[in-house]
């Protein structure tokens, strides 16, 4: 799981931070901006951290493949609408939209989910007490560019002039990535499998990573009541 899955996730990082990277440069104020590049330094780092991490894992276990992470996100279908969502993220030209498809789709779909889904969860399961210490960074980062992120998307959409003009841009950004951030969540069931020992079941961490976007997108104001999202009743019965 380490060299596969961690070794992958650690390109998605990566992949966020240079997005936001780009993104900062074209804001329109010195606070958006160093906002916006803060969240760039947290990805990066924590990129940078998981690439030093797992050097030193592959110093201490024989026969441990450093670039099998690498192949996996290049490769293994279960990364491929991951990697799809970040290359959205670094394709697109408006840098409040890059800011969108990361802290509100990707974040609380792929990243909490997987980090808080199910690394944070499984880890010591399997006696392994490093990991969660080195993902668990990312967590507490999050907190923090969640709330800028929901502080200025909902000054946008609050605005007395503009704000419908801008929530109807959010609703589009929002229905052009969500399914593909939703796929990619989804996607990603077959790790939950994988553990010798199941301290975490995908339907329990789908099902809070649903409830986490839907508080975050009428906290900004996007949409007043709770979004329906596919595959819900799916997995949770699965």
């Amino acid at each position: 799981m380490l060299q596969e899955h961690l070794g992958a996730y650690k390109h998605a990082e990566y992949g966020a931070g240079t997005s936001l990277m780009r993104a900062q440069r074209y804001g329109y104020t010195q606070m958006v901006n160093n906002a916006i590049l803060t969240n760039s330094s947290y990805k990066l780092r924590l990129a940078q951290d998981l690439t030093l991490y797992l050097g030193e894992v592959g110093l201490d276990i024989d026969g441990f493949d450093v670039d099998a992470g690498k192949r996996s996100w290049l490769e293994n279908p279960i990364w491929q609408k991951t990697r799809e969502l970040i290359e959205c993220a670094r394709g697109a030209d408006d840098f409040l939209e890059q800011y969108f498809i990361i802290n509100v789709l990707f974040e609380p779909l792929v990243g909490e989910l997987f980090r808080s889904g199910l690394v944070m969860q499984v880890a010591a399961a399997q006696n392994d007490y490093s990991t969660p210490a080195v993902v668990s960074a990312a967590e507490a980062d999050y907190e923090r560019n969640l709330a800028n992120t929901v502080e200025l998307f909902a000054l946008l959409v609050g605005d007395p002039v503009h704000g419908e003009e801008n929530r109807q841009v959010l609703h589009a950004w929002f229905d052009k990535y969500q399914p593909i951030a939703t796929q990619a969540a989804m996607d990603l069931q077959p790790i939950w499998s994988q553990p010798r020992v199941k301290a975490a079941q995908f339907a329990d961490a789908y099902a809070s990573a649903i409830n986490r976007l839907q508080a975050i997108v009428k906290e900004i104001g996007v949409f007043a009541t709770q979004v329906a999202m596919p595959g819900l009743e799916t997995e949770a019965a699965e």
